[in-house]
């Protein structure tokens, strides 16, 4: 009896405690409530910048790599990222930057044909992946820790003794020139192409495209020679993340670089371009009910001294989402286009471009024309709000949120930044140099960098009806303040000019 007595009591005194524990937390949580969001506190915002020295090894031939280990998964990713792209090559090499960074996975090795590469990587859970850009170049894996070292094996077979396979070659081939016979089936297409043909001329490197012809002509042999140019010694910058230890990773990764050819001195990335003459520019597309329109002009290099003034500036005009003038306007407002805003990217190796964009019902393209063009004409000649720079300036500040948050994107950032020739310090001091950013020089650089003489002004859709607008705010003519120049499509396996709708 006395023992179930006890029993009793320690039970009971147990749920008193409980009970007691419970009542003061709900206590504790309902002391901390307030009356209104205004109130609440937050504790202050503490974002880690690594510095990338910490992680940085000196390869041989003049390599580099960044290893970040991280132990909580057994999981590596690595990718070895060229300085050399598609800029080595002239307009009579078009597509052959594309076909062989497809190939270079796609096509086997000299001892495994593309069957059985495809069939060691699946059963290895190895990911192997490689690509040629414009101005850099990559070949990624992803891998358990356990399968390293045959896995990255692999990845410098397909980079030293690709096997470029013929029958793959075929497929590939007829895959591409299958793309190309859709280049002029959707104005999100055919936007993109002929807006950076009006901002950079045909003659740009960014702009040089492949032939059905040229595509057809591309030979094992001319691949075989871009692809040791691309991914040779002394190009290369490697980002290392996972489960791996950095003195044993350096030495495999030199061990792997000795079976690559040392790489010529690379040419400088062409900076010099002819843009269209400023003016409104049409692609006509009669079988859309809503046309795409870009407005714009090349805009200055990373590095200038404004660069942070105009990252803030453009987030107020229309990069900051639904906070921005245009959206606001254009979307909210109006109800013109579900998706508008503005971009104003600086280019690293050439002149950037500044780019207000959206879609829109043919009728109400003149209308929302209007209202871009105001909204530029407004930040130019008044100063912004402080309300509307400070929420500019914390978003452009937010993008440090997430650039190092785990393994991976330490390494691809610290990787990404060599290969760019970024400044060290630069994500260091970003804040500082956000923070710095006053009304007045929102307002400068607006005036400055914002260029109304200069617009290129681009519809993508059925310009009959993008014309004449809707009856009530003008034509597009009207509210462009110059007439319409349609463009012609070209034909999309030859690329030769198409006659006029």
């Amino acid at each position: 009896m006395k023992t179930t007595i006890l029993k009793i009591t320690a039970g009971a005194l147990a749920a008193v405690l409980v009970l007691t524990l419970s009542t003061g937390q709900a206590q504790a949580r309902r002391a901390k409530l307030v009356d209104h969001p205004n109130k609440l506190e937050f504790p202050a915002r503490s974002i880690d910048i690594p510095a990338s020295a910490e992680y940085r090894h000196e390869l041989a031939g003049g390599n580099v790599a960044y290893i970040v280990p991280d132990n909580s998964l057994p999981l590596v990713k690595i990718s070895v990222l060229s300085r050399a792209g598609s800029y080595l090559l002239s307009c009579e090499d078009a597509g052959l930057s594309g076909l062989t960074g497809t190939m270079l996975r796609d096509g086997g090795t000299r001892e495994l044909s593309p069957e059985e590469l495809d069939e060691r990587l699946d059963f290895l859970a190895t990911n192997i992946s490689t690509g040629i850009g414009a101005t850099s170049s990559s070949a990624s894996l992803d891998t358990l820790t356990v399968n390293l070292d045959e896995s990255l094996d692999l990845l410098f077979d397909i980079l030293s003794e690709p096997r470029f396979d013929a029958e793959r070659l075929a497929i590939n081939q007829a895959k591409v020139i299958e793309r190309f016979k859709q280049r002029n089936d959707d104005t999100r297409s055919i936007g993109p192409r002929v807006w950076s043909g009006l901002i950079y001329g045909d003659g740009f490197f960014l702009n040089n495209r492949a032939t059905e012809a040229q595509v057809n002509a591309i030979t094992v042999e001319r691949m075989q020679a871009l692809a040791s140019r691309v991914f040779a010694n002394g190009h290369l910058v490697i980002s290392v993340s996972g489960d791996v230890d950095p003195e044993s990773m350096r030495d495999k990764l030199n061990a792997e670089l000795a079976r690559l050819p040392a790489g010529a001195e690379l040419p400088a990335i062409p900076d010099r371009f002819e843009s269209a003459a400023p003016g409104l520019y049409g692609v006509n597309k009669d079988d859309v009910n809503q046309t795409r329109v870009r407005i714009g002009h090349p805009g200055p290099r990373r590095g200038h001294p404004d660069e942070y003034a105009i990252d803030v500036m453009n987030e107020i005009l229309g990069g900051g989402g639904f906070t921005s003038r245009i959206v606001k306007r254009v979307r909210s407002d109006e109800g013109l286009a579900y998706s508008a805003g503005s971009s104003f990217n600086l280019g690293r190796w050439y002149p950037g471009v500044f780019v207000a964009l959206f879609q829109s019902k043919n009728e109400s393209v003149s209308q929302a024309v209007g209202i871009v063009l105001e909204e530029i004409d407004k930040i130019r000649t008044q100063p912004v709000s402080e309300q509307e720079l400070s929420t500019a300036q914390e978003s452009v500040i937010a993008v440090l949120n997430e650039l190092f948050t785990n393994a991976s994107r330490r390494a691809s950032r610290f990787a990404s930044d060599e290969i760019n020739g970024e400044d060290k310090d630069i994500w260091k001091n970003l804040e500082a140099n956000v923070r710095k950013v006053g009304r007045e020089d929102v307002q400068r650089v607006a005036h400055q960098w914002l260029q109304p003489d200069q617009l290129r002004i681009l519809l993508t859709g059925r310009l009959d009806e993008a014309r004449a607008g809707d009856g009530e705010h003008g034509s597009i003519e009207e509210v462009a303040g110059m007439p319409l120049k349609q463009l012609p499509l070209k034909d999309p396996l030859t690329l030769e000019t198409l006659p006029l709708e």
